[in-house]
């Protein structure tokens, strides 16, 4: 069977094409506000590239913050329920896992089958989150796929000490460390360990088991999974070979089509 799950995040739409076992194709684009608009245009470029036509598309599921705006006739799965599916399909052993997305951040406790047993989910600040990260590289001009590194290469004494909780009062720190003539590189260490630490002690609360698993756009900043390991004394357990932000969507197309094979077995 073929199908496509959709996660449609405030900040980054991911769509992607499953074909029995494969993910064959995935894209990931700015949502801009337009939720349905963003899912449209990347379904339509991938089923271009892979030149099937809609009507071959044998389920369609969304997930995430603009999931029910979502075109087409599709399902909208629990964003719980979703990452729970997409993230035990790639690591049947996680017992733990992290969504860092680009707003709010996301931790579920697995059961042995992978269904969610509890989740914690923070979505009342962006400075826990990835945006957090965004804003400051934009203002210290740097490009965010460096921002991990970078940080990374500065020492634990020379990172600067974030203490807001607040992205508008958390960029006005980071404005007096620049005025203060802080190198960029200590001010982003500082960011990136603040945000690691925050998604830490997310998980705490809910009492992190192994294998645990961080996914979401922000997992791709080394700086930040260094900061969770550093909190939590966890090494992380990468997705496989697969792109940690497009997970949600993996599991929604995968909620989708365990519901359609048990039509089909009710049938």
């Amino acid at each position: 069977m073929t199908g496509i799950g959709c996660d449609s995040g405030a900040l980054e739409t991911k769509v992607v094409v499953l074909k029995d076992e494969t993910v064959v194709a995935y894209d990931i684009t700015p949502t801009e506000s337009r939720p349905a608009e963003a899912a449209q245009r990347l379904t339509e470029k991938l089923l271009s590239d892979l030149r099937i036509p809609l009507d071959e598309i044998e389920y369609y599921a969304s997930t995430g913050w603009g999931g029910k705006f979502v075109p087409f006739d599709h399902s909208d799965e629990n964003p719980a329920l979703s990452i729970s599916r997409g993230v035990y399909w790639v690591v049947p052993t996680a017992k733990t896992i992290v969504d860092a997305g680009g707003v709010s951040v996301m931790a579920v406790r697995l059961s042995e089958e992978g269904t969610p047993l509890e989740y914690r989910i923070n979505d009342k600040c962006a400075s826990g989150s990835g945006r957090f990260v965004e804003i400051v590289a934009e203002a210290l001009e740097l490009k965010i796929d460096e921002v991990g590194d970078l940080s990374l290469s500065v020492p634990v004494k020379e990172r600067v000490n974030i203490t807001n909780q607040c992205a508008v009062f958390g960029e006005s720190e980071v404005i007096g460390y620049v005025n203060r003539g802080i190198a960029a590189s200590r001010i982003m260490a500082g960011v990136c360990y603040s945000v690691g630490t925050g998604f830490s002690t997310i998980a705490k609360r809910l009492g992190i088991k192994k294998d645990c698993v961080l996914i979401g756009g922000v997992a791709k900043n080394k700086a930040v999974v260094s900061a969770f390991e550093e909190n939590t004394g966890i090494q992380l357990t990468a997705p496989g070979e697969f792109d940690p932000q497009i997970i949600g969507a993996v599991g929604a197309a995968l909620c989708a089509r365990d519901r359609k094979e048990e039509s089909y077995n009710d049938g």
